[in-house]
């Protein structure tokens, strides 16, 4: 839509602002107009509309004269129409006051609002982040913002303009220079998941993050491997659990950073372990998209090397997504991690439909069957066809077998029975700090040699 201010010269001049060549409200409303015609014939793709006005802009009128104010107006015109996207429009409504059209924000309101409150914050800091050089003087602005969604409930433009001005409203009652959600409730989910993303970001630079560890155990009771879990405990949150950060982290484009802060963690973990004379395998969940990463081989070996722990204790957990996207990539990068000595766990077994082609294909020594499975043992017949198959042909393929989730004695019975090889759970072991894991296992010397 930008591109109608961009072809001004086919259409009358006072169509668009003298001051700021920015389309003037008329067209504007024009524009959303094609929007709401969309939604009600059944477009999928949101909009949302952002109102902004300068706070307090008579101030720089009074100031600096009402030349460098135009300066100033030219200017943010500029700016919002070099920071828009594409297929958005910017207009220039009244006097210090702006709006901005987004478009194809996708189907989800929830992403939508996110998404649309993300370059809400986007314009606001072009705009407020540098001063403004007019009539000799630095000028910096405050801007306060309000927005609200285009959606199927949006069925007048006036209801919608109204919404806009009402969050703009707040904005300004709040003391200016921020940004309202017309929705209360989508702002304050939306704000925190924001606030999550920043605060993990940060968390990542700042080592907020830690590896816990809970072994796995044979039939005898004894240790034969573990698996490190990460946590977060937030200086103002507290505990946050990986169930709510995870998700966080894959929507914020920050799992290859987790990832990597995950594989660094568990060399660290293993080469410390091997220092205590632990020689236990430790398994590590990895982002299944790291295998299509062409720089994530080469990354694991310089891990490795620079740490010094031993790739053939080394277990990354994977789920099935790491080949529905590319099968046969995926498997030539397994590959090649297995020839360093890495082995391979199918994460959650079980909790999907697994393609059974995948066992036969891929280089993986063991399956992880998912705690759903494992909650009606061993009272729930249909639980205990499921164990027994995928035990069953757990042994016919070769592959090792962990049950997780495990909470009860009778459970781990009946795994045993069946051949199960190791469980993990809090029947038990709870997830617990490394150091205190290590110095537990030297005072009952409950160590394992190399499975």
């Amino acid at each position: 839509m930008r591109g109608t201010a961009a072809h001004g010269q086919a259409h009358p001049m006072a169509f668009y602002d003298p001051l700021t060549g920015l389309p003037q409200r008329q067209v504007f409303i024009g524009c959303m107009e094609q929007v709401l015609a969309a939604l009600a014939h059944g477009e999928e793709r949101l909009g949302a509309v952002l109102m902004l006005d300068i706070d307090d802009f008579r101030k720089v009128n009074e100031t600096y004269g009402l030349d460098v104010g135009d300066q100033i107006l030219r200017e943010i015109g500029r700016r919002l129409s070099a920071a828009i996207r594409p297929h958005d429009s910017a207009s220039r409504t009244t006097g210090d006051e702006f709006m901005v059209l987004l478009t194809l924000l996708g189907a989800d309101r929830a992403v939508a609002a996110r998404d649309a409150l993300k370059v809400a914050g986007k314009l606001h800091e072009v705009l407020i982040g540098q001063p403004f050089q007019a009539g000799g003087a630095s000028i910096s602005i405050q801007v306060s913002i309000g927005l609200t969604l285009l959606d199927q409930r949006s069925t007048k433009i006036s209801q919608v303009l109204q919404e806009a001005g009402m969050a703009l409203h707040r904005a300004e009652e709040k003391g200016g220079d921020c940004i309202v959600f017309f929705s209360s409730c989508i702002q304050a989910r939306i704000e925190e998941r924001l606030s999550l993303e920043r605060d993990l970001s940060a968390a990542l630079k700042a080592s907020q993050l830690r590896m816990d560890l809970q072994p796995q155990h044979d039939e005898g009771g004894r240790v034969v491997g573990a698996e490190l879990l990460a946590r977060w405990t937030h200086p103002e949150r507290g505990v946050i659990s990986p169930a709510q950060f995870i998700p966080v982290a894959m929507e914020a484009g920050l799992m290859p950073r987790l990832t990597r802060w995950s594989l660094r963690a568990a060399c660290e973990t293993l080469a410390r372990l091997q220092g205590h004379g632990v020689d236990c395998p430790i398994s590590v969940n990895i982002n299944p998209r790291s295998l299509l990463r062409p720089d994530f081989v080469s990354s694991v070996q310089e891990t490795l090397e620079r740490t010094g722990a031993l790739a053939d204790r080394l277990i990354f957990e994977i789920t099935e997504e790491a080949w529905l996207e590319d099968l046969e990539l995926a498997a030539r990068r397994m590959k090649a991690l297995n020839r360093l000595g890495i082995r391979f766990s199918i994460d959650d077994f079980g909790s999907g439909f697994t393609n059974l082609t995948y066992l036969r294909r891929l280089p993986l020594d063991e399956l992880k069957i998912d705690k759903s499975l494992i909650q009606g043992l061993p009272e729930d017949a249909d639980s205990q066809a499921i164990i027994r198959m995928i035990l069953g042909m757990a042994r016919q393929l070769g592959l090792r077998v962990v049950a997780e989730g495990i909470e009860t004695g009778a459970q781990a019975g009946f795994l045993f029975a069946h051949g199960c090889d190791a469980v993990q759970g809090f029947w038990k072991a709870r997830p617990m700090p490394v150091e205190a894991w290590v110095a537990a296992q030297a005072r009952s010397f409950g160590f394992q040699g190399r499975p």
